[in-house]
């Protein structure tokens, strides 16, 4: 039995890395083309295996977005969550929201593809794979207000998740068509965090 798991435990790691190579080759893939024109032998090519490789670990193509979309949250929730959690009563939310983009900025370099595929499958649908982090993101900024008190100019509770959910379709958006180089895209995050942040700060009010 001990012979046996030692036999599989380097076919698991040999798995783990070929789906690893899909998922990037994906990333490089659908970010370049999108997602209705990246087609999985593009798809296998790009990650140096044969399509038939590819359909071991994978079926279709919506079964490779599934996974961009799984692989970029799992990315996505332990930074944003410790930005989050710094809010408290008398927080300074302009500059939660300013490292917020920042690390949105961070997480779209390192996921091209899950940010393109969310121009053609947009996250507020709820049949969008991307649904599921939209809600996972404007449900913890949300509930972290919430606990420190804060809520809308207009005082009216249920404003508080629009407005939440405006911004991070705003950034989102935006990041999407940002320019590649460094020097262009700096002056479009920049102003962008001072945009969403301002908007923020003229919404929310400790309460």
């Amino acid at each position: 039995m001990t012979a046996a798991r030692a036999a599989r435990e380097p076919q698991q790691g040999r798995s783990r890395e070929t789906v690893e190579r899909i998922l990037e080759a994906a990333e490089q893939e659908i970010g370049g083309r999108g997602v209705a024109a990246a087609g999985t032998r593009a798809i296998a090519a790009r990650a140096g295996l044969s399509v038939g490789a590819l359909y071991r670990f994978f079926p279709d193509k919506d079964a490779i977005v599934d996974a961009l979309t799984r692989r970029y949250l799992a990315d996505l929730t332990p930074a944003y969550a410790a930005t989050v959690a710094q809010v408290a009563p008398g927080t300074d939310l302009a500059q939660v929201v300013r490292t917020l983009v920042r690390q949105a900025a961070e997480l779209q370099l390192a996921h091209p593809g899950y940010y393109r595929l969310t121009e053609e499958l947009p996250p507020e649908e709820g049949d969008s794979p991307a649904h599921q982090v939209r809600e996972s993101v404007v449900d913890l900024f949300v509930g972290a207000l919430r606990s420190a008190g804060v809520g809308t100019t207009g005082g009216d509770p249920t404003e508080v998740r629009r407005v939440v959910a405006l911004c991070v379709e705003t950034v989102r958006h935006t990041l999407v068509r940002a320019p590649v180089d460094a020097e262009g895209r700096e002056a479009a995050v920049e102003e962008l965090s001072g945009m969403v942040a301002a908007y923020v700060q003229a919404r929310f009010n400790a309460g």
